[in-house]
């Protein structure tokens, strides 16, 4: 933390609390100054914070009201606390005001910063929930029939993210047949599977407490020219943009790149959401990459590279990988290669 205009950060958000402390709860309070941080939270999440805390030099108090911390940062002279703006409700910055006579001051700005670039240990952790999501997805395939719903394929999914060590879903699964797949965030429901449709998958797991996002397009029956074609520019915007993301680049040039493949191809408008955006312990973080993105891209961010192409009434495909940068070059947490899977009389083949 800079502290350039506080005396000490208050994180009251759960994912931002996890980001500091390394443990997850859902109560509580981080308070970071200049030599320590110190987390305060009530007796169902104490003594397991203590053991798992203890050797990272973070003090663990029991309590977990704000109030005695107001309290005691007037006697202490804290002035001013810095807090997130977009995690505190104007009730609850309200009520603070009027626990104490410190001014609060926002660092939204200084913890977006801070989380954008990820250390090693948070690389680690988004590798394994990727690894795990790719495994638990590979492990579905076999499930795709016809005549089962989009909601059962979700569930079967969702069971191999625990199987393989998953906490839980980093978001809703999306599992989309057909039609619906033109829907870029359709809500997965009791639609059953038919020949000759495709099956698009958008799907993320949590590993302590990092999200891996990914999503995939297969084939159910044989797939016409109109969606063969459609697949390949979208494979080829996604290789495109593997292949040109570099330290440096800024994220509208990156989202620039998959939107000129597609333009070229003849598809430019069927992609109606921005190239990716950043992913730790939120799903959504930063870097965007997006038409009017300024974010320039540096090592150690992470982020989600997924063009689509959805045609109303027919057919939807999106490729997502969650990607890193590595000595200035992108690096895949996913290990596929992406190409077209089809299913068809029981058996699973990729085309050439």
């Amino acid at each position: 933390m800079e502290f350039k205009n506080y005396d000490v950060a208050f994180i009251t958000d759960e994912k931002e609390r996890l980001y500091f402390l390394g443990f997850h709860s859902t109560a509580g309070y981080v308070v970071i100054s200049r030599d320590k941080t110190c987390f305060s939270v009530d007796g169902r999440y104490f003594s397991a914070a203590e053991k798992a805390l203890k050797g990272k030099g973070i003090e663990v108090s029991l309590g977990g009201d704000y109030k005695t911390f107001f309290k005691e940062a007037e006697d202490l002279g804290i002035k001013r606390i810095g807090i997130d703006f977009t995690a505190t409700t104007v009730s609850d910055l309200e009520t603070y005001k009027k626990s104490c006579d410190c001014e609060f001051v926002d660092i939204s700005d200084e913890l977006i910063k801070i989380m954008t670039v990820k250390s090693n240990e948070e690389i680690n952790n988004l590798q394994v929930a990727c690894r795990i999501a790719e495994k638990a997805w590979k492990d579905t395939l076999g499930f795709i029939k016809e005549g089962i719903t989009e909601r059962q394929l979700a569930n079967e999914l969702e069971y191999n993210f625990k199987k393989y060590g998953a906490s839980g879903t980093s978001f809703d699964t999306i599992v989309a047949f057909g039609k619906n797949a033109a829907v870029p965030h359709h809500e997965t429901g009791d639609a059953k599977l038919r020949a000759n449709q495709c099956v698009l998958m958008d799907f993320g797991c949590l590993y302590k407490g990092y999200c891996s996002d990914m999503t995939r397009t297969m084939f159910f029956g044989d797939p016409d020219k109109e969606f063969l074609d459609a697949y390949d520019a979208v494979f080829t915007a996604h290789k495109k943009v593997a292949e040109t993301i570099v330290s440096g680049t800024c994220g509208k040039d990156a989202d620039k790149t998959a939107r000129d493949v597609l333009e070229q191809r003849g598809y430019g408008k069927y992609f109606t959401h921005s190239l990716g955006h950043g992913i730790g312990v939120h799903i959504h973080e930063y870097p965007t990459l997006s038409p009017r993105s300024e974010w320039v891209i540096e090592n150690n961010m992470v982020f989600s590279n997924e063009p689509g192409v959805y045609i109303d009434g027919k057919f939807g495909i999106r490729i997502e990988d969650s990607a890193y940068l590595s000595d200035g070059k992108y690096k895949s947490f996913m290990k596929d290669d992406k190409r077209l899977i089809v299913i068809s009389d029981g058996q699973i083949k990729k085309l050439k």
